[in-house]
């Protein structure tokens, strides 16, 4: 029998600005550091990467969070957490740090709107849109037009649910955010997950989570998702 596959995108609302993924020198003068080492991630996992082995796909479109920034071991992020807790679970990942629905992270267009289609392709269950920390910098209408556009892409999909940034210490606007993805979801009737209060450690730069932070935050995603 196929394995019943659920897609989950989980656009990272603890999404960050910078981390170790960002430690490499200027590829180019117009790059930010790490852009290479971004590369070479993707050249040896692809832009897709597969953690688990679960009968049930979950689909993971993030940033930072997702990739694990700021861990000594990347293992821990909680993207790699939540196929530990539930082995039912299969993660098709695909992270670039500091990247949001506006935010592309300036490795080349990786913001949500230009990764949500390769993804939203595969989901034929459950898709969870999570992000927009590092959306705090944009304009709201900028913030609208592409909250907008990649909600309306992923409304195809049976079940979508968005869950917003988290409010760290290092960051400022998060509620801002929470609001206006909160409404871009609930008028094309998604469920919306607000995530300022999950009170979870993060790291001495005051934005990444920790390794217990991400164990935490992967069993609230399993909560959301229902495993």
């Amino acid at each position: 029998m196929p394995a019943r596959r659920i897609a989950v995108i989980v656009l990272l609302g603890a999404a960050v600005l910078g981390g170790a993924a960002w430690a490499a020198t200027l590829a180019a003068p117009d790059e930010p550091p790490g852009c290479d080492d971004i590369r070479a991630y993707q050249e040896r996992y692809g832009e897709i990467e597969t953690l688990g082995h679960g009968e049930r796909t979950v689909a993971v479109l993030g940033d930072s969070y997702a990739a694990g920034d700021e861990l000594s071991d990347r293992g821990a992020r909680w993207t790699d957490a939540i196929v530990e807790l539930d082995a039912d679970l299969t993660v098709r990942l695909d992270a670039v740090p500091f990247t949001g629905y506006v935010n592309s992270g300036g490795c080349g267009p990786n913001a949500f709107t230009d990764r949500i289609d390769r993804l939203a392709a595969e989901a034929d269950g459950t898709l969870v849109i999570q992000g927009g920390l590092n959306d705090v910098f944009a304009g709201s209408d900028a913030l609208r037009g592409s909250a907008a556009a990649v909600l309306d892409t992923a409304a195809g999909v049976p079940r979508v649910i968005v869950v917003g940034p988290m409010d760290v210490p290092g960051r400022d606007g998060e509620a801002r955010v929470d609001r206006l993805l909160a409404a871009a979801a609930r008028e094309r009737g998604l469920t919306y997950v607000s995530a300022l209060d999950w009170d979870l450690p993060v790291g001495p730069d005051e934005i990444h989570l920790t390794a217990e932070g991400h164990r935490a935050y992967a069993e609230r995603i399993l909560e959301v998702l229902g495993g």
